[in-house]
């Protein structure tokens, strides 16, 4: 049997609405470098879904909307569309605000939200910016019993187009039944997760049902997932420790106070623009 790694705990999430969180300011120091999980769902939406401006800051914002169409505005500058499978990497650095609305595919929209902090010092306090991937460029590598998207880093010496600002893996994975999925990622990206989208699967003993996080035991190990006769649509995220303290507004993440006090003047500045 191999050495891989294992699953250290179990999430279930926390609902309010059509958001499901599993990672929150309680928790948040768990799984360094990511801030924020959340998968959002809605069925029988008519017209749209989503949030009206407001602000973010100290973090790399990861959008991939899976079903139906997400518009994004930002300070920065970006007015998108992005289609189903596409992804948008908003950095807010000293402060931004945005505005994201989901218009339905047949009645349901659904996308995945991953924040992680951005590095203590210069890069925390940047200047915001975005950047929009479409599904066309991002790459996929077919194997015998999966499909793996690449959305950020490399698989299989294939690499994703998306120039990140830390070192992360950020996979969609699909595995036919009974199958198996093998990774050896780079040893320095010791901490991630596991996400159930649909299916079971099973690492290295445990079993995760559809909806379920799995934290990984953080080691250099690689990663094996199998699945039984249903199959799995999943996520893997590995990344490589900050190693700095997450101070959380809920909405903002800093390695000081100092510089949660910039960032929130600088979203206060932008929203009172707005108003203007």
């Amino acid at each position: 049997m191999r050495n891989t790694k294992k699953i250290n705990k179990i999430r279930y999430g926390q609902k309010t609405g059509a958001i499901t969180a599993f990672i929150t300011e309680e928790n948040i120091s768990e799984l360094d470098p990511f801030v924020l999980w959340d998968h959002f769902k809605a069925k029988e939406v008519l017209l749209s879904a989503g949030l009206d401006y407001h602000g973010h800051s100290g973090i790399d914002a990861i959008s991939y909307p899976v079903a139906g169409r997400l518009r994004h505005l930002d300070s920065a500058g970006s007015h998108v569309t992005l289609a189903s499978g596409d992804i948008h990497v908003m950095t807010s650095g000293n402060g931004v605000i945005h505005k994201d609305t989901m218009r339905p595919n047949n009645g349901l929209v659904e996308s995945f939200s991953l924040w992680t902090a951005l590095p203590a010092g210069d890069p925390e306090m940047a200047n915001a910016s975005s950047i929009n991937i479409a599904a066309a460029n991002i790459p996929l590598v077919e194997e015998a019993d999966t499909t793996t998207k690449i959305l950020i880093g490399s698989y299989n010496n294939v690499t994703s187009p998306v120039n990140y600002s830390i070192p992360i893996t950020y996979l969609d994975i699909m595995i036919a039944p009974y199958g198996a999925w093998f990774f050896e990622p780079d040893k320095r990206q010791t901490s991630g997760f596991v996400y159930i989208r649909s299916g079971n699967v099973y690492v290295n003993g445990n079993q995760l049902h559809s909806r379920q996080m799995g934290i990984l035991q953080p080691s250099p190990l690689p990663l094996e997932i199998k699945t039984g006769n249903l199959g799995a649509r999943i996520f893997v995220t590995l990344g490589e420790p900050l190693h700095q303290p997450f101070i959380s507004s809920g909405s903002s993440v800093h390695s000081s106070s100092h510089n949660m006090e910039m960032g929130t003047k600088k979203i206060m500045q932008l929203m009172a623009s707005l108003r203007n």
